[in-house]
């Protein structure tokens, strides 16, 4: 069994169901596109890792037709399983710990609309993990686009009342890393795409536009 898994947390791509915050500028058709671009960046990188580290896609569907669908064309050493239903934190917390039930010492998660996260930094996280308990990877907007730890519950920092639209998750997690004596490695930080002014500044680093 490999000491590390990273799980890729995401919607599945479709219409009016992802990245609703593009399409006062784009249409909704265009958005799921650029979701499903993202993703499969995401994916190519995680190629690169998965020879060490086991890759999982915890998933949010739509509809069943749809989301059975996208399961069906993922690459067969991508493990899947869906997420729970409440607040972000309480998904991601939940995913954490799906992988750390099964064994895993290292658990990385991330989102899937980061298109500067790259297999070298999916790296560095897995080693940071190795000198303290914790990871974090933030984002220029003060909130972040990776967490990571060791086997750790991870609850009270994810499932927390965490303001998660908000410029100071980042800060807040820390605050509550810190209380609980947790020390934690920052990694890069990269810009993740919640506007369309992030998507024309990034898209140039997707190999397979939308």
């Amino acid at each position: 069994m490999k000491r590390t898994a990273y799980i890729i947390l995401t919607k599945v791509p479709a219409p009016g169901f992802v990245k609703t915050r593009l399409t006062p500028i784009v249409t909704a058709s265009t958005a799921a596109k650029i979701q499903q671009a993202m993703l499969q960046n995401l994916l190519k990188q995680s190629a690169q890792v998965r020879q060490h580290i086991d890759i999982f896609l915890a998933y949010q569907g739509q509809t069943a037709a749809v989301t059975r669908s996208f399961l069906q064309r993922l690459p067969q050493w991508v493990h899947v399983f869906p997420q729970i239903s409440g607040s972000l934190g309480e998904k991601m917390s939940a995913a954490i710990a799906n992988c750390q039930q099964l064994g895993y010492q290292h658990v990385i998660l991330s989102g899937s609309d980061i298109p500067q996260l790259s297999a070298s930094i999916m790296r560095q996280a897995d080693q940071a993990l190795v000198t303290t308990p914790t990871v974090l990877g933030p984002t220029l907007d003060g909130g972040y686009y990776l967490f990571g730890a060791r086997q750790i519950n991870v609850a009270p920092f994810l499932a927390a009342d965490i303001s998660w639209s908000s410029a100071s998750v980042l800060a807040t997690t820390q605050q509550l890393l810190a209380e609980a004596q947790q020390a934690v490695t920052l990694l890069p930080k990269l810009q993740d795409v919640d506007f369309a002014a992030d998507w024309a500044e990034l898209a140039p680093l997707l190999e397979e536009k939308p």
